[in-house]
């Protein structure tokens, strides 16, 4: 099992995209912090079981599920994982917290 701790507020999907497909500048931004912070490993699958523990500062206000789909993204452009179609369990939980951090579990 791969474990990933981030000390960074995760973004949400509403502050990802703008309109249907366009990217914003926050999400940009985003994933070139995370392709310098997420390590340089893959994990070979086939198939992805996959926890993630959201600790937030705002925590009453984000929604869980706004949380993940920008996350799984960015692992699939670091390479950590082929494709998160492949992704055949997962568990999301959030935490209040004094500072955002990201805590990622993957297992193969």
């Amino acid at each position: 099992m791969l474990t990933i701790t981030l000390d960074h507020k995760p973004l949400s999907v509403n502050d990802a995209w703008q309109g249907r497909r366009f990217s914003t500048p926050a999400k940009k931004q985003y994933e070139a912090v995370m392709r310098l912070l997420l390590p340089k490993i893959a994990i070979a699958g086939p198939y992805y079981r996959i926890e993630y523990d959201f600790h937030l500062v705002h925590f009453a206000l984000t929604d869980w599920d706004n949380l993940v789909k920008v996350m799984q993204d960015c692992l699939v452009k670091r390479g950590i994982i082929s494709d998160d179609a492949k992704i055949i369990d997962a568990r999301v939980r959030k935490f209040p917290a004094k500072a955002d951090k990201i805590v990622i579990r993957i297992e193969e």
